[in-house]
């Protein structure tokens, strides 16, 4: 169950904070072993630029009304969110 397993408190000191600088970081995102996913260097490159283009626009960018999450997923995955940019 992966959202347990990204907080183990036998593998990360203090698991349910957000920290970027974690090190070691042990996380199973992307699974572990043979089960480790194909996709993962795709996904960290798509991730990279979205943040590129996301991260100037971030102090104009507001969320309209609450988010519509997939329910049928144990990951808590959002399907929808609205946001607004405010002009400059």
């Amino acid at each position: 169950f992966y959202p347990s397993a990204n907080r183990d408190e036998r593998a990360f000191e203090d698991p349910y904070s957000f920290d970027i600088s974690r090190s070691p970081n042990y996380h199973q995102a992307f699974g572990h072993g043979a089960h480790f996913c194909l996709g993962a260097n795709l996904a960290r490159w798509e991730l990279r630029a979205t943040l590129r283009a996301l991260i100037p626009l971030l102090p104009r960018l507001e969320l309209v009304g609450d988010p519509t999450r997939f329910g049928m997923l144990h990951l808590g995955i959002l399907q929808h969110q609205r946001l607004r940019l405010r002009a400059t």
